[in-house]
C-alpha cells in the first residue's frame, strides 16, 4: 500500500477511537443491552451486536487505571451516543524454520482490527437500525519484514496469521445499514458485507487476536466468504435454540478498491446457515451446531458445496472441542483456498490453575488445532503436486494479564505447504502481545 493510503486509514482508525472517547461512556446502557441479549433474538444480537461485557475481571490485576477508563468509555458510550465498538491491536513476533528462499525467517508486525456501532433508531422491541462499519490493517515494525510478507515465508495456501497482509495495508471490510424487527428475531442487512462477521462463527477459533492465528482455525477455507464488496445478510432465529441466515455478496471488488466502481456482477455467492445451539446439546453442556450450503459464480461457471462447524463444551470439565469440515465442486478459482477441509481442535481452559491451583483469569485457555486440507489448484505449486494434502497442527496458549491486554504464545507445522516446491515442511514460533478497546 502506498504511504499516501496509510495516512488516511491511520485517521479513520484514530476517529473510531475518539468518537469512542468522546461519546463513550455506558453504566446506564448495560441493562439496555442485556434486556436485548436475553430478548427473543438473543442468538442474533450474539452475532450482530458487540454486547456490554468489555474485559475480563478475573485477571491478575483486574481494576488497572487503563481498564477503569476504558470500562467507564465503553459505558458511556452506549448511553450517550448509541455507540458500540471495539478496538484490537496487537504487537506481532515471528519467527520461522524452513521459511521460503529470499523472505525474512523473523519478523515483527502491528495488526490493528476497528469495529463500530451506531445506533440511529433504537426500540424496545428489537435491536433497532444500526450503522455499522470496519477497519483491519498491518504494518511492519523493521526494514527486515517492511520487505516480505509472512505469507511468502510460510507458503501453506491460508496465511499464517490471518490479520497480517502486508506493510501499511489498511482497508474497510464493512459499511452497512442493519434493521431489526420482530423482537429482534428477523434482521436485515445491506451495504458493504463482511461475511466472516456473522457466518461460520466459533467460540473458540474465529479470532487471530486472542484464539488461533492459522486460516483454517480462523475460518473454513471452503466457504467462499467475502468482504469490501456490496452484498445483504437476512436473520431469522425461530427460538430460544434454532437460527438461520442467508446472505450473498458480489466478489468483484478487491480491498482498497471503491465497490462503487468495481463491481460487475460477473462473481457473486450466496450462503445459508443454519444453526443450532443449547445450554445442553447432546446432554452434555453448551453446544452450537451449524451447517453452510453455499454457491458461487465465478469466471462463468457455477460452482457449489456444503461446510460444517461445531463447537462444544464437555460437561463441568475445562475442555472444550471445535471442529470445521467441508466442500467444495471447484477444483480451481475458490477465493479463500481449499477445495476440501477438515478441521479440529481442544481447548483446555484455565490450565495452570487446573494443574496447579494457581488463581487464572477465566478466559485463559491452552488449545490444540489440526487441519487437512485439499489446496484449490490455483494455490498448488506446479513443480510440487504430491503437495495436494497439506496438514497443519498449531499449538497456542492465551493468558491475560488486566481485563483488556494479554500474552499469547504460538507454534504452527505445516506438512506439506502447498505453495511450495522447495521443502516438505515449515514451522513458525509466535508471540503476541494483544490490547482490546
Amino acid at each position: 500500500m502506498k504511504t499516501s493510503y496509510l495516512i488516511p486509514a491511520l485517521m479513520t482508525c484514530s476517529g473510531l477511537c475518539m468518537v469512542g472517547l468522546a461519546s463513550a461512556a455506558v453504566s446506564d446502557v448495560a441493562p439496555v443491552v442485556e434486556d436485548l441479549v436475553e430478548g427473543k433474538g438473543s442468538i442474533l444480537n450474539d452475532i450482530d451486536l458487540f454486547g456490554d461485557e468489555y474485559g475480563d475481571e478475573s485477571t491478575p490485576i483486574p481494576n488497572d487505571a487503563l481498564t477503569r477508563a476504558l470500562t467507564d468509555l465503553h459505558k458511556s458510550a452506549y448511553e450517550k451516543a448509541r455507540l458500540q465498538f471495539v478496538l484490537e491491536q496487537a504487537f506481532l513476533y515471528t519467527r520461522g524454520q524452513h521459511s521460503a528462499p529470499e523472505t525474512a525467517s523473523s519478523q515483527s508486525w502491528y495488526k490493528l482490527h476497528a469495529q463500530a456501532g451506531l445506533q440511529l433508531i433504537s426500540s424496545d422491541r428489537h435491536q433497532g437500525t444500526w450503522i455499522k462499519s470496519e477497519l483491519s490493517g498491518s504494518v511492519a515494525m523493521n526494514r527486515h519484514t517492511h520487505r516480505t510478507t509472512l505469507d511468502d515465508s510460510w507458503g501453506a495456501s491460508g496465511p499464517a496469521n490471518c490479520d497480517v497482509f502486508e506493510d501499511g495495508y489498511f482497508y474497510i471490510p464493512e459499511l452497512l445499514l442493519t434493521q431489526g424487527f420482530l423482537d429482534g428475531r428477523l434482521v436485515i442487512m445491506g451495504g458493504i458485507v463482511n461475511q466472516t462477521n456473522y457466518f461460520d462463527a466459533n467460540t473458540y477459533a474465529n479470532s487471530t487476536f486472542g484464539q488461533f492465528g492459522g486460516a483454517p482455525f480462523v475460518n473454513n477455507q471452503v466457504l467462499p466468504l467475502g468482504d469490501s464488496n456490496f452484498g445483504f445478510v437476512t436473520q431469522y432465529q425461530f427460538n430460544e435454540n434454532w437460527f438461520v441466515q442467508i446472505g450473498g455478496n458480489m466478489m468483484d471488488n478487491e480491498p482498497q478498491r471503491n465497490p462503487f466502481h468495481n463491481t460487475r456482477g460477473d462473481c457473486f455467492n450466496v450462503i445459508g446457515e443454519i444453526g443450532w445451539t443449547h445450554e445442553k446439546a447432546l446432554g452434555i453442556g453448551t453446544g452450537t451446531y451449524r451447517l453452510q450450503p453455499f454457491m458461487f459464480h465465478a469466471d462463468g461457471e457455477n460452482h457449489g458445496g456444503v461446510a460444517l462447524n461445531l463447537e462444544q463444551d464437555l460437561g463441568d470439565s475445562p475442555f472444550a472441542l471445535f471442529a470445521r469440515a467441508g466442500w467444495c465442486s471447484a477444483e480451481v478459482g475458490n477465493v479463500c483456498g481449499a477445495e476440501v477441509q477438515a478441521s479440529a481442535g481442544v481447548i483446555f481452559k484455565k490450565p495452570l490453575e487446573m494443574m496447579t491451583g494457581l488463581k487464572e483469569a477465566d478466559g485463559n485457555f491452552l488449545g490444540v488445532g489440526f487441519s487437512v486440507s485439499k489446496p484449490d489448484g490455483d494455490t498448488l505449486a506446479e513443480e510440487h503436486s504430491a503437495h495436494d494434502r497439506e496438514m497443519i497442527l498449531e499449538c497456542t496458549y492465551s493468558f491475560s494479564i488486566t481485563p483488556y491486554c494479554l500474552i499469547q504464545p504460538a507454534f504452527q507445522y505445516v506438512k506439506n505447504p502447498s505453495g511450495r516446491d522447495d521443502v516438505d515442511s515449515a514451522s513458525i514460533f509466535s508471540i503476541q502481545c494483544v490490547v482490546t478497546m
